[in-house]
């Protein structure tokens, strides 16, 4: 079964700003990108910033009104990284594809 056949989502292309860190490297910063394409399942990014498939990684991002329905306040994720993919040459950017497992949404400040 490919990849398409199995999104239970319909995914959107668009262009959403992002924090995103890999989960074992607490001291690392946080790393900036954007969606390539996203929905409520999972997103996916480019970065020059190698990921290891299967690895845990948060990701911090508003959700946009076309994928939730509402405007919303950021986001934070925890996800696992589902494949990674070469984007061009050699050096080039990485495809990263990651998959959400459970979500966190920050109360407002009273």
């Amino acid at each position: 079964m490919s990849a398409q056949e199995r999104r239970t989502a319909r995914r959107l292309i668009m262009k959403v700003p992002l924090r995103f860190r890999p989960m074992q490297e607490t001291a690392d910063p946080e790393h900036e990108a954007a969606s390539m394409n996203i929905c409520n399942h999972g997103v996916y990014f480019a970065t020059d910033r190698k990921l290891p498939e299967g690895g845990m990684i948060q990701v911090h991002l508003r959700m946009p009104r076309e994928v939730v329905g509402e405007d919303v306040a950021e986001w934070c994720f925890t996800g696992r990284v589902a494949h990674v993919e070469l984007l061009g040459p050699k050096g080039s950017k990485l495809g990263v594809g990651v998959q959400f497992l459970y979500y966190e949404v920050p109360r407002p400040s009273l």
